[in-house]
C-alpha cells in the first residue's frame, strides 16, 4: 500500500498509519493509562509525553505507579471527537511500562513539558510505557 491510499477497518472506520498515531501521540499532552488493578481493570487519565517510541509520565505512589513497576501489560489511549458533526479519532499504545531509575535519564526527562495538575509536587517519579503495538482509528465525515 502506498502512503497515499487510505485503508479502512471492518466496520468503515479510516485505519491511521503508525506515523499518524505518532504524531498525534506527540501533539497530545493529556491520555488515559489502562492497567489491571488488584485483579479490576482501571483506567486513569495522566499529563504525558513522547519520547522516541515512548510515553512518559509522572506519578506519586498508588496504583498508578504500582502497576508500572511491576512491569505489567498496560494500554495508553488518546482521542478527540466532535458530536456536531460525528466525527473523531483514537490512538492506542499497547505495552509494559516500568519506572524510570537512572538519574541521567530522569534529568532528561525532566524538561519535557510533563506537569501533572493535580499535586504536581506528590508525583515526582517517572513511568515510562515502552511501545510494542500502536493502531489508530478515524471516523472521517
Amino acid at each position: 500500500m502506498s502512503n497515499n491510499e487510505v485503508s479502512y477497518d471492518w466496520s468503515g472506520l479510516e485505519v491511521l498509519s503508525f506515523d499518524d498515531c505518532l504524531e498525534r501521540l506527540a501533539l497530545a499532552s493529556v491520555g488515559r493509562i489502562g492497567f489491571i488493578d488488584g485483579g479490576s481493570p482501571a483506567i486513569l487519565p495522566v499529563n504525558f509525553a513522547l519520547t522516541g517510541l515512548s510515553i512518559v509520565f509522572r506519578a506519586g505512589y498508588g496504583s498508578k505507579l504500582s502497576s508500572a513497576i511491576a512491569l505489567q501489560p498496560v494500554c495508553f489511549e488518546i482521542d478527540a471527537w466532535n458530536s456536531l458533526d460525528h466525527t473523531g479519532w483514537s490512538v492506542l499504545a499497547k505495552g509494559f511500562a516500568g519506572e524510570v531509575v537512572a538519574a541521567e535519564e530522569i534529568e532528561q526527562l525532566s524538561v519535557l513539558p510533563v506537569r501533572p495538575w493535580s499535586h504536581p509536587e506528590l508525583r515526582e517519579t517517572w513511568v515510562r510505557i515502552v511501545i510494542e503495538e500502536l493502531t489508530g482509528r478515524q471516523i472521517a465525515p
